[in-house]
């Protein structure tokens, strides 16, 4: 295959090297003429296209928005139970908590389940995290303003409210189709 490239490094193969066959002769021998001084000869170089990688090597993980393999109907329930199981933090109850009861049961069933559980559990403990530490600084800055302040906290712990429940209805459409979501501002207590 003329042309041919290879698909970890993007360098040229040579053209055996590209058909899988062995070298020509006298191109590995020891006779062929020595490397010039300060060379670095390229690892990659002659490695076939599909050529097992050497050991020690992993594929990298999936990056977000890449479909789960495979996403079967049962694992998209629970990963997406997962991310609604958050909801729960709208009757009173510690958002994180619906998504660790998901992610600590089902964990070991799929792959989709122990990654898109534990983004969905980091999210909100962050966002919980988030929320507090706004009440907080409202709390002292109305107090400094003499109620001032809650004027502008009020507006803002809604909106930072608004925002969590957005994302965690966009996380739950994105990991029903099967795909990877990666929330934003998110603090990865659990990796």
């Amino acid at each position: 295959m003329p042309g041919a490239v290879c698909a970890a490094c993007g360098t040229a193969l040579p053209a055996t090297a590209a058909e899988g066959g062995p070298p020509p002769a006298g191109a590995s021998g020891g006779d062929e003429a020595p490397a010039a001084a300060g060379a670095v000869a390229d690892p990659g170089a002659g490695a076939a296209a599909g050529a097992t990688p050497p050991p020690g090597y992993a594929a990298p993980p999936p990056q977000p928005g890449m479909a789960v393999a495979p996403p079967d109907q049962s694992a998209r329930d629970l990963v997406l139970a997962a991310h609604l199981s958050a909801l729960v933090g709208l009757v009173g109850l510690p958002s994180p908590l619906g998504p660790l009861v998901v992610w600590l049961s089902k964990r070991e069933s799929h792959p989709a389940i122990d990654d898109q559980g534990k983004e969905a559990l980091n999210f909100n403990i962050s966002a919980f995290l988030y929320a507090v530490a706004i009440f907080v600084v409202g709390f002292i800055f109305s107090f400094v303003t003499f109620g001032l302040g809650t004027l502008l906290f009020i507006p803002v712990f809604f909106a930072v409210y608004i925002a969590w429940l957005v994302l965690v209805i966009i996380g739950a459409t994105r990991a029903s189709k099967g795909e990877l979501y990666r929330y934003p501002l998110t603090i990865r207590f659990i990796s």
